[in-house]
């Protein structure tokens, strides 16, 4: 099968007449009669009724019809979507490092198959760099913390979290439905130096003459799970989910939430970001 004899076939079903689509297709009519016989015989199957003028499909033919305009819109398709490798664009994605990678990964994985001619960035930083980043054009897009100041045309909310105290399941704690934060006082624990509130977290900290003991200083949320995971500390960090090993229980005295999102310039014109906004929107957080 050929595509030339799909194009022969829904010529004639759509003007009903074998005359109509050769001059429609710009060919003689015995080139497209010979190509409509060719197509019958591989599949097996008369398409047409021929009497008088008129060209009426088959019952073989009306189902064929339906696959025959498939098979076109599907090679057109292809055909654009090919196009689009010449001329490849390249969004660069700036990341805050208090992102789990896992998550960031499932979004790039499922955008890429759906947007395969797009190439994608990813750089990670603290919020100050990111932003700076953005600012002098380095990158097109950064992923992060939004601020309630930021103009709303120039962002997009994903995704709430809410900040607990995660524990291994091991610990007393994981059997409690909150905690207090004075009840952190000479736990092991484990600093998140890159998480957006982290300073304001040790002024707290000090304020109220609470002392955990810092077992690890993490920048990256996967080290951080892994640490508690281990038993080797808590850490009060964004609620994930898929790990198993972590219960988080609030803290009663410390109700946090954060929201991610993505920040851009205001002024752009990359199809290839407005193509990620809007696949990240829909996204399954």
């Amino acid at each position: 099968m050929d595509l030339y004899q799909i194009r022969y076939f829904l010529a004639i079903a759509q003007t009903g007449s074998f005359t109509k689509a050769a001059e429609r297709l710009f060919v003689s009519q015995p080139s497209l009669s010979a190509g409509i016989k060719k197509l019958e015989q591989e599949l097996g199957v008369k398409l047409f009724e021929r009497g008088g003028r008129r060209a009426i499909p088959t019952p073989a033919g009306k189902f064929f019809l339906g696959k025959a305009t498939n098979i076109l819109n599907e090679y057109q398709v292809t055909l654009r979507e090919l196009k689009e490798f010449h001329h490849q664009p390249t969004l660069r994605l700036g990341v805050f490092q208090a992102m789990r990678i896992a998550s960031l990964a499932g979004l790039i994985g499922d955008f890429q198959t759906q947007h395969p001619y797009v190439a994608i960035e990813l750089l990670d930083g603290s919020i100050e760099d990111l932003n700076k980043w953005l600012e002098d054009g380095e990158i097109d897009l950064l992923m992060t913390v939004l601020d309630a100041r930021k103009e709303p045309q120039t962002s997009l909310a994903l995704f709430h979290q809410r900040r607990l105290l995660a524990v291994p399941e091991s610990h007393p704690f994981a059997r409690r439905k909150t905690v207090r934060l004075i009840e952190l006082d000479g736990q092991s624990y484990i600093d998140r130096i890159h998480c957006e509130l982290c300073k304001e977290t040790r002024q707290m900290f000090e304020s109220k003459n609470i002392h955990p003991r810092i077992v690890y200083r993490a920048d990256r949320e996967e080290w951080t799970l892994a640490l508690v995971e281990s038993g080797l500390g808590l850490a009060i960090m964004p609620e994930w989910s898929n790990t198993p090993a972590v219960v988080y229980i609030p803290i009663v005295d410390l109700p946090l939430q954060r929201t991610v999102g993505l920040v851009w310039r205001s002024r752009h014109e990359s199809e290839a970001l407005d193509k990620f906004c809007t696949f990240a929107a829909s996204h399954n957080w």
